[in-house]
């Protein structure tokens, strides 16, 4: 008897909801007796599935900006679904007309673009350059992952909600995928903060392509380099020209075992250029310049900061006795 009352009452609170909404009693009369009817799905019925039924997993595209449907630039807004549902249409936009895929979904070679190693880089990029052609992929075409057949999917998760190659904290790890040897040098003692997330590879590279050697985000390494180290940029009244010229004359970038990123330690860093001088003897110092060596009074000249003991301005002076970098 309760159990009845209280179905009764329920009931009496859904039709006072459903009228406030502006529904008929007739309708709520429908709508209780559709209840009873077993629920189909589109497969049962007949309609065409929509892409999610068997691609769940992909749709975490719906959560990046290709997912975006205010914007009008993206496969969202674009796109035209052959299913019937929204969602589909941003898989047409990039995969090609899915119409005969979804008729045989298990017959291979219906999808008109796949993505990924296993297929060809061409077609995969043209999809994507259909929208990114310009600002930092401008200099795409020529580039040497283009020249080396690499797709954008190559390095870019698209439906992921966070594309690793985009996080600064796992984009060197994307990198790493190809770039084997930069991952040794990386782990060296003096590096540039990329394990920490702090410093990316993007920082100093342009992967989508550039105008200069290594896909440098600038004209230069220096220029490069100046975006960080602004205070070693000059003019110098007295210049080093070493420096001036290219700062992996002295540093590798990618790290090494000598601070700071110094590609040999210090005497012999210098001696590569600084062979004969006029104000230090013409032999190269060494071991036998440490205390109890040969020309030990030279110790100041190997130890500690070698020749920055004395020439501690090696980037450029302003100073005008600066004449050799000492001050």
């Amino acid at each position: 008897m309760n159990l009845t009352i209280q179905k009764c009452r329920a009931a009496a609170v859904g039709l006072a909801m459903l009228m406030t909404a502006g529904l008929s009693a007739s309708a709520f009369a429908q709508a209780a007796a559709n209840a009873d009817e077993p629920v189909r799905s589109r497969a049962e019925s007949g309609a065409t599935k929509p892409c999610v039924e068997c691609h769940e997993g992909f749709y975490g595209i719906a959560k990046t900006k290709h997912g975006v449907k205010g914007d009008a630039r993206t496969p969202a807004a674009t796109g035209k679904s052959i299913t019937g549902d929204p969602a589909d249409a941003m898989c047409g936009t990039c995969h090609g007309d899915l119409t005969e895929h979804n008729k045989r979904p298990r017959t291979a070679g219906l999808v008109p673009v796949t993505f990924g190693k296993k297929s060809p880089a061409e077609p995969q990029n043209a999809a994507c350059l259909n929208c990114h052609e310009s600002g930092a992929r401008i200099h795409w075409q020529g580039s040497k992952h283009e020249q080396t057949k690499q797709s954008c999917a190559s390095c870019h998760r698209v439906h992921a909600s966070k594309d690793p190659v985009m996080v600064s904290e796992t984009q060197a790890s994307v990198c790493f995928e190809c770039h084997q040897d930069r991952r040794a040098e990386l782990q060296r003692m003096s590096t540039h903060p990329t394990k920490t997330g702090f410093f990316a590879c993007s920082s100093c590279h342009a992967p989508h392509g550039s105008t200069t050697r290594a896909s440098l985000q600038k004209n230069s390494v220096n220029e490069t380099c100046y975006t960080c180290h602004a205070q070693l940029r000059g003019p110098f009244l007295w210049e080093h020209r070493s420096a001036q010229d290219d700062c992996t004359n002295c540093h590798n970038p990618h790290g090494t075992n000598n601070a700071p990123m110094l590609k040999t330690r210090m005497p012999y860093l210098c001696q590569q250029c600084h062979q004969d001088s006029l104000n230090h003897s013409n032999t190269a110092f060494g071991r036998q310049s440490l205390p109890g060596g040969a020309t030990a009074g030279n110790a100041q000249r190997v130890v500690g900061n070698s020749c920055v003991n004395c020439h501690m301005k090696v980037h450029g002076s302003n100073h005008p006795s600066g004449a050799r970098l000492q001050r």
